[in-house]
Parts: structure tokens; C-alpha cells; sequence
């Protein structure tokens, strides 16, 4: 599922993970079960990490599967994700257009990507935020400061296995390792 997904950077997060779900059947797999995770975030370095720990985050819904626990002063403000239909379903197509203010100059950036099938950890990766733009939706970096949206539709596979899938995903820009944002989705097939 190639989503918006990986969340502009921190959408551009959400779209990279939905580019990368095409180039990979079983992060297909993963994204789709996810619901997009959409737009997710993982094991960064360890000043990364405390975003659910100190108390500074968001930590709000932004639909029924995804949370934005990205911290106040992150470089990116996801405004909304809605996904059509509301909960992602084997075998049918969704659709899912996200808005997010990005709030400083980013050169180049960098996504970890977690994905969870139950306790089992399916994928832990580093992602190149620029490269995933560019392939994915035809955008470049750098990314200057302003809205961002994504549209995207995905065609959800029959074959995703029952049970609960849980994405991670942290972006942050590599000249200063500034978070650009964090979010969490589970959804369960």
C-alpha cells in the first residue's frame, strides 16, 4: 500500500511508505494492513525516543488507525488523514488524502519505518525521504516551508493475514536530526 503514508515528511512519510509498499510485496502486505499506516514510526536514535515518554507530544487521533505523537516543536504539523472507507478491508480499494504544514526548510530527511504483525517484527528500516518523494510523487527536495497534501489511492490485497498490524514511523531531517514528526497506527485484519 503505498501510502501517503509515511507522513509528508511526516506526510511524506506516509506517501514514501506507500511508494515502498509497491516495490515490495510483503511491505505491500504490511501498509495495507496497516490502513496506511499510513502515514507510522519507529526505533530512532535515542533522542528521538521520547516522544510518548516526556510528556511534550501531540498524542491525538488523526482518524480511527492513526495517532500523531509527533512533539510541539516538530518541523511538521499533520493537519489531517482521512481514509475512504474509514477502516481498511481486504480485497477493496482506498483512498486517502492527508494535509500537513511543513514549519521549516528541509534539505533532506530520513523516515525509520516499524511494522509489527502481532509481536513479530516484520520490518525496521531507514528510508531516505527525499529518494521516496521523488519516486513516489513526483516531488523533490529540498522542501521549503507550507502545506503539503497527498492524495493516494491503494488497492488493498485479499491475502493480508488476520490479525493486528502496528506501524511505527519517525522522520527527521539529517542536517540537525530535527524530528519532523512521529506517528503510531494499528489496525486489525
Amino acid at each position: 500500500m503505498r501510502l501517503i503514508a509515511c507522513v509528508i515528511f511526516a506526510l511524506g512519510i506516509v506517501q514514501s511508505c506507500t511508494a515502498l509498499a509497491l516495490r515490495d510485496p510483503l511491505w505491500m502486505i504490511i501498509q495495507e494492513a496497516t490502513g496506511l499506516f499510513a502515514n507510522i514510526k519507529v526505533q530512532p536514535s535515542n533522542n528521538r525516543q521520547h516522544a510518548l515518554l516526556d510528556g511534550n507530544g501531540k498524542n491525538r487521533s488523526l482518524n480511527d488507525i492513526i495517532r500523531d505523537v509527533s512533539e510541539e516543536d516538530d518541523l511538521i504539523d499533520i493537519k489531517y488523514v482521512n481514509l475512504d472507507p474509514e477502516k481498511p478491508k481486504r480485497s477493496t480499494p482506498i483512498h486517502i488524502n492527508a494535509l500537513a504544514m511543513v514549519k521549516d526548510h528541509i534539505d533532506s530527511a530520513t523516515a525509520n519505518i516499524k511494522v509489527k504483525y502481532g509481536f513479530i517484527t516484520l520490518l525496521n528500516r531507514n528510508y531516505d525521504l527525499c529518494a521516496e518523494l521523488k519516486t513516489n510523487l513526483n516531488k523533490t527536495c529540498p522542501v521549503d516551508k507550507g502545506p503539503i497534501e497527498v492524495n493516494v489511492d491503494v488497492d488493498i490485497p485479499g491475502f493480508i493475514p488476520p490479525g493486528w498490524f502496528h506501524l511505527e514511523a519517525t522522520a527527521w531531517r539529517d542536517s540537525d536530526e530535527k524530528q519532523l514528526g512521529r506517528i503510531l497506527a494499528d489496525v486489525k485484519f
